[in-house]
Formats: C-alpha cells, structure tokens, sequence
C-alpha cells in the first residue's frame, strides 16, 4: 500500500485532482498494487479559513507521504508549492513538453524536457523590500548546479543523448557560473552538450523547437520557458511536472488553478500526467514494477486519446467535460494494461 498526500488545490484543483485519483484507483487495482490517499488542504481557501496557506498537519502528512500529487494553488503559491520545494529539497524540476497529432499546433515532432533547478536563483527568498528600494539575492551554489546537471545527463542518456544549457552568462556573473559548473559535469558524460542564452533559447523554441532535447535552466529561467513551451505545444492544460529530490517527490500540473474557469470543462491532461509521472518515480525508487507498468500505459492512453481527438476540453478545441477525458484516457489504459 503506498500512501499518496494530496493537496486538491483552489479553482479547478479539486476537480482535477478528483478526476485523478478516480483513474489511479481504478489502474492500480487492474495492476495489484493498493493506494492510499490523504488529503493535505493547502492553498488560497485553506489561507482564507485557518490563516496559513500549509498547515503544519497538512506539511506532516506531505513529509510522511510515499508521494505527494498536487493540484494548482492561487496567490498562496510561494508558501506552498515553492515551500515545499525548498524544505523537502525537491531539486529537480522537471518538465516534459510533446506535440500530439490530435492537437493544434503550428508543429510536429516536438519532444524535449526542460530540467529546472528548483531550490536556488532568486527563488530562494533572500529578499529585501523597503519603501524606495527592494533587492532580491540571486543564489547559484556549485552543489545545487552539479546536482541538476547530473539529473539533466542522466535524463539524455535515456533519450536522445543532447543537453542544452541555458543560461544569461553574458551579463550576469552568477549564470556564468551555472553554465560553467554545468559543462563541467556534462562533458564527463559522453552526450552532446550545446548552450544558448535565455533570449535566444526562448526564440528557438518558439521558431525550431525540434532541436531541443533537454533543456537544462536555473530556476527562474526553467519557470518562464515552460509556460512559452507549453504554449509551443498546444496547451498549458497537457503540461505536467515532477518536483523530485533524493527521498520525496511532488507531482504537480504547470498550469494555475483557473479561477474563471468551469471547472467541469478544465483539463486533467496535465494532472494525469503528473500522477503518472508520480507512479515511474514510485516504481523506480521503490523497484516496483507495477507502478512503472501503470504510469507507462497511462502515457500511452494520453497520447492515444489526445492522436484521436474525438475526446478533447474546449482548450484544445473540443467540447467534452473533464470527466469524459478522464474515463477515455482510463479505459485506454486499462486495454493496454489488459493486452500486456
């Protein structure tokens, strides 16, 4: 039984997250395994109601949790998501972007992965603010950078064997030094490593973004591009991400919790996704195979339901609730589950 935390979020974050779990439950009962689930309110509402956007029980049942799945929060995103980041030390980001044949969009054949640093830069919150002037301190350690190259190497071993750093070294000292610790760990790899200033990085992937492979950023850099990249490839409705460190992870959508938005049309593509990204990290730290057997056929119901596109949110075109994508997408995984 691996005990899930999961902070439902604000806006359309519970509705999402629910669509998820009713997934999860259903494939990992087809495939053996038990899951548990523990709510951990956190957010805008939870903040409005008690005065904290992460309760302390909430934290320690996220800190005693397998895995936590999150959805989108509010205005109380800095106390929670980037909280969490830096007090469990969940320093790598990562961020997987694709192209789909059923969604539109002005390319084809995009796959890469942006690997943000997630505890440093200007995130880490040494800041002061007063009535004429406000300073942030932007952090890059050695350890932080060579730890998130190491991810980054590791992840285009088992793709196509391609980092590209991205940094503003040409102005600003503390990205020179991320790009050179960087290329000091990559080219120990036997991979090809290649680097492109954060301008630039952002106009090739809107005009090329084939060439990109993974894409290894500091922090406030990895966050920008991943909404442009998200917007490259359709939606920022499709866009999950893991938040991993060398113990815990959370698995949260990109996206925002879309408060104007009907909840009963948003789209879980990017939290199902999330969860199955949840499930192969699960399955590799705990050396399960059926949870790496799940997340793999929930990626591969993703990609057949979104090629199809007969079941498809209005983000993306279409009219469907997101119930009616949840069940498309658990019905698929349950035929691939079954044909195994």
């Amino acid at each position: 039984m691996y005990r899930i935390s999961v902070i439902p979020g604000d806006g359309i974050g519970p509705t999402v997250t629910q669509h998820t779990k009713r997934l999860l439950l259903e494939l990992s009962s087809a495939a053996g395994f038990g899951l548990e689930f523990i709510e951990a309110p956190a957010g805008d509402k939870i903040a409005a109601e008690t005065g904290e956007a992460l309760p302390r029980d909430s934290f320690q049942k996220i800190a005693s949790s397998d895995a936590c799945l999150k959805g989108p929060v509010g205005e109380t995103a800095r106390d929670v998501i980037v909280f969490l980041r830096q007090k469990l030390d969940l320093y790598a980001n990562i961020r997987p972007f694709k192209t789909y044949r059923g969604v539109k969009t002005h390319w084809s054949g995009v796959d890469f992965v942006i690997v943000r640093e997630n505890t440093e830069d200007l995130y880490k919150g040494v800041e002061d603010v007063g009535l004429d002037h406000a300073v942030s301190l932007l952090v890059i350690t050695r350890r932080g950078t060579e730890r998130i190259a190491r991810v980054a190497l590791n992840m285009a071993r088992e793709r196509r064997g391609k980092v590209t750093v991205v940094h503003k070294g040409n102005v600003v000292s503390s990205y020179r030094f991320f790009r050179n610790v960087a290329m000091e760990v990559l080219g120990q790899g036997g991979v090809s490593v290649d680097e492109m200033y954060v301008d630039n990085a952002a106009y090739q992937m809107v005009v090329n973004p084939a060439v990109f492979d993974v894409v290894l950023t500091p922090n406030m850099f990895g966050d920008i591009l991943s909404d442009l990249a998200a917007g490259v490839t359709g939606s920022i409705g499709l866009a999950g991400s893991a938040n991993i460190g060398e113990n815990m992870g959370v698995f949260e959508p990109v996206h925002g919790s879309a408060p104007g938005l009907n909840p009963e049309y948003a789209n879980p593509v990017a939290t199902i996704l999330s969860s199955s990204y949840m499930l192969g990290w699960l399955g590799m730290s705990r050396s399960d195979v059926r949870l790496a057997r799940v997340s793999k056929a929930v990626e591969r119901a993703v990609t057949l339901v979104l090629d199809e596109a007969r079941v498809l949110t209005p983000d993306l075109g279409g009219r469907a609730r997101g119930s009616e994508v949840a069940d498309a997408i658990l019905n698929r995984a349950l035929e691939l589950l079954s044909i195994e």
